[in-house]
């Protein structure tokens, strides 16, 4: 039944008029009346999915509940924030931290917990409803949570806190430095004309990345080849095959169908021996998107400039003379000039070997009859057919070696080692949403008192999207009184019988620890504010810094063979199998770095400079690859990352985080990785700093209280095999 509001009884939400399906004018009055959908009437004691006191209870969860609740919890936070904001509006109302903030804590803290129950049924179910059903809510969701960064009330209340702010506590003036930092970057302290040019800025910037990222995919989807000749793909894996094949009754049988979907594409660049239909799918993918491009209306060539100037223009208007400079603002690296520093470092160190190993490259590839001069679309094939001879690696024959179990209790050990907690699985109390789904808990390994928890979907099934990944379910909030758990999904292949043994690629261990990095940082925070805690708040380029540390552990040896045991015979994996799968997976990591170092010098000079965006491309790659640039190339068109998503001028991120990491796991091969008293104190340390302040320490002050110095690039070295 719909809702009747009078004007002038109550201050309508914003979430609920942009719900207003008309106005009603009445005769002969100035006021009138706004007819609305009915607010949806669920409690948390009536929809699970409001719940913050307990886990989700997934059997009673439906696609109608999630978006019921979220609408529900959306308009309850900007209602109760708009009321909040107008109480500070008013100067007789005393500014403390508690006043201003905690009436914040008490609305985010169910809204995140639905949003994030949700998001994860949104990756992991079966049915597409929960998918349109967290379509249908997401805008509405981020809309109301960012309605915080652009409240001047709000930006001046903290403003006040901060001039009094002696007797704050670290946690909360990292809050309060948040909400300063995201109000000017929001431009709050504007006027109200410069302000609204800067809301019609981004609006235009979203909606020509959104332009770009289509123009992209329109691309990526157009082209097709079809390889009628066996020959040329007869090195392919069987899997890939079928997924190619136009006769799904016989995967031998083609024509075998060629697309740009990154998973075909890499395929056919890695298996493909026909150089031509390499050089095909390579021009092609280097394509989209670009002048070359025979379809106008798909060309970006001009899109990127109008996305730079923009993103420019916004940087001036809140006062940085680039964007790359203001994009600083949000990262631990501080300052462009410390960015290409780390970058220029790299490069000289890198590329000296990724030369040379470019020219054993091109050795082999002529000893096994390759006539021509390797080009960018000879690499990944001729890399594979090189890693094969130099070290057989049979992968399934490593998967036995790797049952999902032996894997997951090395993991724990390990964890149970470094940072002192226990694991213990739960059944079968806790609801889970599907039957390969596990719980366990984390507990003090002193006191044994439980600290959090997390779910455990390892599998592959119909209708699992994402490679992988472990997200936050609920905040760590001492207001709440709540406790963090997170979600771990993985997409390992499923046995294809109960009887058959579930096993794990080397591939697949890497992404559980890398992802497990970030749990831990998730379910192990003593930050009490779930605005900063766990990895809320962590600079960009140093979010990644757990993840990619817990996967360094996977370089020692003695770590990878205390995770086998022989499905069947229970045996550790032989030394001579370990020390090639682990050299197979580092083969030609030196050009992926340096490759990865250009990518992020392009996304910088993009940002600092006028110059035209393929003068630049040009200019870079001579520096960074040992290749001679291909004058078709026109890779920038298409690059997405920087010009549409969360890295422009950011790309370098992951590279900054890998070298923070380096110079940590440094710490403790200079301690002795088999001295296990030395290992566990540090273990402790980086427990004490990494994983308990996370968002609550700026990053640079964590690393200072774990390593005693400022980060240094000296740990990130090629690889030698």
């Amino acid at each position: 039944m719909a809702a009747l509001l009078s004007r002038g009884r109550y201050p309508v939400p914003k979430s609920i008029r942009a719900l207003q399906q008309c106005i009603r004018t009445a005769s002969g009055s100035n006021s009138h009346y706004v007819l609305l959908p009915e607010v949806p009437p669920d409690t948390a004691e009536t929809n699970t999915v409001m719940r913050i006191d307990q886990l989700p209870q997934f059997s009673q969860i439906t696609p109608n509940s999630c978006i019921a609740a979220c609408a529900k919890l959306s308009i309850e936070y900007e209602t109760k924030l708009e009321k909040h904001i107008d109480t500070l509006k008013d100067p007789k109302v005393e500014k403390t931290f508690d006043s201003v903030y905690l009436p914040h804590e008490e609305i985010a803290v169910p809204l995140n917990t639905a949003w994030a129950t949700v998001k994860n049924l949104h990756y992991v179910a079966a049915s597409d409803d929960f998918r349109r059903a967290f379509s249908k809510i997401h805008p509405q969701v981020e809309r109301v949570k960012n309605e915080r960064w652009v409240s001047q009330p709000l930006y001046y209340s903290f403003k006040e806190i901060e001039a009094n702010s002696a007797n704050l506590s670290e946690y909360q003036k990292r809050l309060v430095n948040l909400y300063l930092l995201e109000g000017k970057l929001n431009g709050v302290h504007l006027s109200t004309e410069e302000n609204s040019k800067l809301v019609d800025l981004r609006k235009e910037i979203v909606k020509e990345s959104q332009n770009f990222r289509n123009k992209v995919r329109i691309c990526t989807e157009i082209f097709t080849h079809d390889v009628t000749n066996f020959n040329h793909i007869d090195e392919m894996p069987w899997h890939l095959l079928a997924q190619m094949s136009t006769d799904k009754t016989n995967a031998t049988r083609g024509p075998w169908r060629a697309t740009l979907q990154p998973a075909v594409y890499q395929a056919m660049m890695t298996y493909c021996n026909d150089r031509m239909t390499r050089w095909n799918l390579w021009n092609a993918y280097h394509d989209r998107a670009s002048h070359n491009h025979s379809a106008q209306f798909l060309n970006n060539n001009l899109l990127i400039e109008t996305l730079r100037y923009y993103r420019s223009d916004l940087a001036i208007m809140l006062g940085y003379d680039n964007f790359a400079e203001m994009s600083m603002e949000t990262k631990m690296a501080g300052s462009v000039e410390n960015v290409l520093s780390m970058i220029e470092t790299l490069r000289a160190r890198f590329a000296p070997v990724v030369w040379e190993e470019m020219a054993q490259l091109q050795d082999f590839a002529s000893s096994e009859g390759f006539k021509h001069s390797l080009e960018m679309w000879d690499l990944n094939y001729w890399k594979r057919r090189q890693r094969e001879h130099l070290y057989s690696v049979k992968t399934d024959a490593v998967k036995e070696y790797f049952p999902i179990n032996s894997v997951l209790l090395g993991l724990f050990d390990l964890c149970t080692n470094l940072f002192g907690v226990n694991f213990e699985e739960v059944t079968p109390e806790v609801e889970v949403w599907h039957p390969d789904v596990r719980f366990f808990n984390v507990l003090d390994g002193e006191t044994g008192e439980h600290i959090s928890s997390f779910y455990f979907d390892p599998f592959d099934r119909p209708g699992k999207i994402s490679s992988g990944y472990m997200d936050l379910g609920r905040d760590n909030s001492e207001h709440f009184g709540t406790w963090p758990y997170s979600y771990l999904c993985l997409r390992i292949p499923r046995p294809q019988s109960s009887s058959d043994p579930a096993l794990m690629s080397y591939g697949d261990i890497e992404t559980m620890f890398s992802e497990f990095g970030h749990g831990l940082q998730q379910m192990l925070t003593k930050v009490p504010y779930s605005e900063i805690a766990g990895q809320k708040n962590i600079e960009w380029d140093a979010i990644h810094v757990c993840a990619k540390f817990m996967k360094m552990w996977l370089s020692n040896p003695s770590v990878v063979k205390s995770l086998s045991s022989h499905y069947n015979t229970g045996e550790t994996i032989p030394d001579d199998m370990l020390s090639n799968m682990l050299k197979s997976s580092q083969h030609w990591n030196n050009f992926e770095m340096l490759y990865q170092l250009y990518v992020s010098a392009y996304d910088l000079e993009i940002y600092m400079t006028k110059t035209h965006w393929h003068t630049i491309h040009k200019q870079l790659w001579e520096n960074f690859i040992p290749f001679p640039i291909c004058e078709e190339d026109s890779l920038p068109c298409s690059m997405i990352p920087i010009f549409c998503e969360i890295y422009p001028a950011a790309y370098y991120s992951h590279k900054w985080s890998e070298m923070i990491a380096a110079d940590i796991f440094s710490a403790f091969q200079e301690a002795g990785l088999e001295d296990q008293e030395k290992i566990k104190v540090l273990g402790r340390r980086f427990k004490d700093t990494y994983l308990s302040l996370g968002g609550g320490v700026p990053s640079c002050e964590v690393f200072r209280q774990f390593r005693g110095r400022d980060p240094s690039t000296q740990a990130l070295q090629p690889v030698k095999l």
